[in-house]
């Protein structure tokens, strides 16, 4: 599993600091990253005794949340439990309804919960803040839409004190593997307005970026104060403003800041230059993903990617010849996809300069236009039994294969199985991957995926896979 810090826990104290200053005494619980056992967080509330209880997760630690909202209301019954964060804004419905929560922010929540706090504080309901989810007699209702925060300036960089940096450069990254530490996240923007069926839309679609001055401002307290070392640009598009992007690169440069960069949520291709890789390239960056979904015409338009592919096999080439780790995201297994597609996005990773392809199995969720899709491309499926809350990544039968009785998975293990046991990507890996821990961590998690492939012998791994991955970061 990758750790990285809670942004936008971190960002909401920063909002408590600043609109509510010294009213409020903080402590912010990274129960994944601990491995926090439910008897340790049980202790640490009691210890404590908040009056408040935020919580955040993504959909693959909505278990586990549900888990510290019921020990919190069954600890302190009348605190008041408030749900933010990606999942949230997807299943607001699903968490309220199992009981343990009392309210849920929806999309962007820094103004969302500085009123949200003003109307607990003067002993008002919920009503009148835009942007939540709240239950009334039984029944979720909505509050109404939040506009975007259009001046991200506004807004004070997440708090960064509240977290040991170095503790996560131990633990896998966003990006899987790390060049120098301590590394952190970091968003320069928000939004994307291309329109993806597959996407939450957790941000809207109208981008709105920092100015390049508050960027440099957060990368210099980082690099100063923190000592940090290596960035994440997580942003939807980072290089949708390209004379912007450049600028950024341009004032690293010309601070001449020790800095590595990774882009592991995955670049525009098509919004690419080669400019900018070469400048991206001497601001530090030494590994992009690029988002190519499906290698299928056909399905690009269906999906809304609609990414000229040609010009993306370009544009991997330019990265791969200034010598970075190339990697793309791919999806295999869209409500409607044929054999001979999913094998033409396999064919156009093993034909591109990529360095390293994932192959993701499609996880249909709700409220996006992608369900909307799967339900009239197969009218017979029981979709009001489908336990879409439990569907991951890594699920034990994906959508494609309940609905088709294709096993996507077979297609998925012999995808990584052709891409990585090439001798020529195997040297290529070595000679240009960082040579630490995450290289062997990596090595460890493609043999698993090839032998498998090929022998099923996966149950062999997994009592090892814990302690094997522990022992790898810990650095010892």
């Amino acid at each position: 599993m990758a750790f990285g810090p809670p942004l936008s826990l971190m960002s909401l104290v920063s909002v408590l600091r600043k609109k509510f200053a010294g009213l409020f005494e903080i402590e912010l619980v990274e129960q994944a990253l601990y491995d926090l056992t439910m008897e340790e967080i049980k202790q640490r509330m009691e210890n404590f005794r908040p009056d408040l209880v935020l919580l955040s997760c993504l959909s693959v630690e909505a278990n586990e949340m549900r888990e510290v909202a019921a020990l919190s209301k069954a600890v302190f019954p009348e605190v008041p439990v408030w749900l933010g964060g990606p999942h949230a804004t997807v299943f607001y419905d699903w968490e309220l309804e199992a009981g343990n929560i009392d309210a849920v922010c929806i999309g962007e929540g820094e103004k969302t919960f500085e009123e949200m706090v003003n109307a607990w504080l003067s002993g008002k309901d919920l009503d009148d803040v835009p942007g939540l989810a709240l239950v009334h007699d039984g029944k979720v209702v909505r509050t109404g839409d939040r506009p975007p925060i259009e001046d991200l300036d506004s807004l004070d960089p997440p708090a960064w004190d509240l977290i040991d940096l170095h503790i996560y450069a131990h633990y896998t990254s966003m990006n899987t593997f790390v060049k120098a530490t301590p590394w952190a996240l970091l968003f320069t923007s928000r939004a994307c307005p291309f329109h993806c069926v597959y996407c939450h839309n957790i941000f809207g679609k109208k981008p709105r970026r920092r100015s390049v001055d508050h960027v440099m401002e957060e990368v210099d307290l980082l690099y100063h104060e923190y000592g940090v070392r290596e960035l994440h640009i997580i942003d939807d598009i980072f290089n949708l403003d390209l004379p912007r992007a450049k600028e950024i690169c341009d004032r690293i440069i010309d601070r001449k800041l020790d800095l590595k960069i990774a882009f592991p949520n995955g670049l525009r291709g098509d919004r690419m230059d080669r400019e900018l890789v070469r400048k991206l390239k001497e601001a530090g960056t030494y590994s992009i993903t690029y988002a190519v979904e499906t290698a299928s015409p056909r399905m690009q338009k269906i999906i809304k990617k609609n990414i000229n592919l040609e010009k993306m096999k370009e544009v991997i080439a330019w990265t791969d010849e200034e010598k970075l780790i190339t990697q793309a995201f791919f999806m295999l297994g869209f409500p409607g996809e044929t054999r001979e597609e999913m094998e033409m996005t396999v064919n156009y990773a093993l034909n591109s300069r990529l360095l390293r392809a994932w192959f993701f199995t499609v996880v249909v969720y709700p409220r996006t236009e992608l369900f909307e899709i799967a339900k009239r491309e197969y009218p017979d499926f029981d979709f009001s039994g489908y336990d879409l809350f439990n569907l991951r990544y890594w699920s034990e039968q994906p959508f494609y294969t309940r609905v088709t009785g294709i096993d996507v998975y077979k297609i998925q293990r012999n995808a990584y199985r052709r891409f990585f046991m090439r001798p020529s990507i195997i040297l290529k890996i070595f000679s240009r991957f960082p040579k630490n821990r995450w290289l062997f961590i990596g090595l460890y998690y493609g043999t698993r995926s090839i032998l498998t492939s090929l022998n099923k012998i996966e149950l062999l791994f997994r009592p090892l896979q814990r302690k094997i991955i522990h022992y790898l970061a810990s650095g010892k």
